[in-house]
Parts: C-alpha cells; structure tokens; sequence
C-alpha cells in the first residue's frame, strides 16, 4: 500500500513538471541569445539613422570598434533601462577608453518611424557624457524587418512578439563588434560595470593596434560567462610574475658582473 502511495506521488509529480514545461511560454524559448563568437556581422544591409539618411553598418565601423544594442523605441520599460545602464557605464570610462568607439542603437519593430525614433534619441542621448560631448559617436537606427531581422539573426539576438500584451519579449545585451565586423564579446544584464566595458572594446580592438597596458590586461583577464564579467585568471597572473622574477634576477645578476668589471 505504502509502495503504491510513493509511486503515484512521484508520477503526479512528473505529470506536474510535463505540464510545466509545456506552459513555458514561447516568448521565453525564441528570446534567449546563440552566441556567435568571431562571426562576422551583417555590413551591407540599409538601415535609417535618427537624421533620415540611409546608412549600413560598414560605415560606423570603418571607424572604429561598435557597441551594439538591440530595442524598440516604443518600449515601455526594459530597453530604457538597458541604455540607462550601458550609458552609466560608459560614463565611467575615459576618453581614451572610448577613442574611435561607435554605439549603435538599432530597433527591431517595424513599426518604428523617424518620429519614435528621434524621440527615444533626445530622451537618452544628452545623458552619454562621454565621447568628449560628441555625438556623432551614438546612432539611432531602424529598418524594414526582413533586413532587421537579418541582421539580428546575424549576432545570435532573438526577439519574440506577443500578440496578447502587443511588446515584444527579448534578452539585454551589449554585442561588441571589431573594425572589421566580427563578433567579439556579449555583455548581459542591464547594468555593465566599467571594467567589463573596458575589457570588452579592449578585445573589440585586437586586429588594431593596442597598448601594452591593454595587452597585459587581456592577458591576466579572461570572460567567465557563468560571472558574466571578465575575472583574473591566476594561473596566467603566476606566468606573468614569474617571468617578471626572472627578468628582475636576470636584470641584477647583469649589473652585478658590470659593477665587478667596473671595479678592476
């Protein structure tokens, strides 16, 4: 009797966790992020900036390394506090931090116009106090969906409409991109800390030419996505201060046999 009791306890229990599953709404399923590392990025596609003017990614990154960030600009809540963090971030860099840096901010619903765009545009641009107040460094930019959605699918960002609540259901993410269209760092969440902002457009410059302050930086720190931020690695750490110890004791046994030279 007993047995009979724990073995429908643990099937209702199983039925419960079916029927949970089956519920997941299909928001949640279609909006999480594939990561696309080292993949290159659509150029080619038109989009429209915040002036009117036709314009392609090709032409932000001949400039420099993008920071890009998926929203749409009737959003109620999440996009907002997306850019809010980001620029928060961003403020906490140096210039030199951010030299040649494009952020672009492009939107996925196609019922995005000039009017909302501009709009969601003068709400958070006067807030980036970076860039040495130049503004030509944020874009707003929106597009048909064929050529959105392309260009969306080409970064690994998903994004999902729901009919019933009439918002669209997506991830936050900052994607960084090289000068020559690559993927190179997801960033997730709505707050990004400075370092990891700093990391992520370090890695966005390699095939450019980089400090070796910056080189060093790459080297002792890696990306642990279970952190979802960059950590120091201890082991490289323990490679880089030994090779320093030995440099330093080669460096004193040198100066040592000069100054024995010298004396005779």
């Amino acid at each position: 009797m007993l047995l009979n009791v724990i073995i429908s306890f643990f099937l209702l229990l199983f039925s419960f966790s079916i029927v949970a599953v089956e519920k997941i709404p299909d928001e949640f399923v279609n909006t999480s992020i594939i990561e696309k590392l080292g993949d290159s990025v659509l150029l080619d596609h038109e989009l429209t900036n915040s002036k009117g003017e036709l314009v392609n990614l090709s032409t932000y990154l001949n400039r420099g390394p993008v920071i890009l960030n998926f929203a749409y600009f009737t959003c109620p809540r999440l996009c907002h506090l997306i850019v809010d963090g980001m620029v928060k971030g961003l403020n906490s860099l140096s210039d030199k931090d951010l030299e040649n840096v494009q952020v672009l901010s492009i939107s996925f619903d196609n019922r995005d116009t000039l009017q909302t765009t501009q709009d969601f545009s003068k709400k958070h641009k006067s807030s980036l106090k970076s860039f040495n107040s130049n503004n030509d460094h944020w874009e707003f930019l929106f597009g048909s969906e064929d050529v959105v959605r392309q260009l969306a699918d080409s970064v690994g960002f998903r994004y999902y409409f729901n009919d019933k609540s009439n918002q669209y259901a997506h991830s936050s993410a900052l994607i960084f991109l090289s000068p020559s269209g690559l993927i190179s760092r997801y960033l997730y969440g709505i707050t990004f800390r400075p370092f990891d902002l700093t990391m992520s457009i370090t890695e966005s410059k390699k095939n450019n030419i980089i400090s070796t302050v910056e080189s060093l930086l790459l080297f002792c720190y890696n990306y642990d996505p279970n952190e979802q931020g960059y950590v120091l690695e201890a082991i490289k750490l323990m490679k880089l201060a030994g090779t320093v110890t030995i440099f330093m004791i080669v460096f004193l046994i040198y100066r040592l046999n000069k100054q024995k030279v010298l004396k005779k």
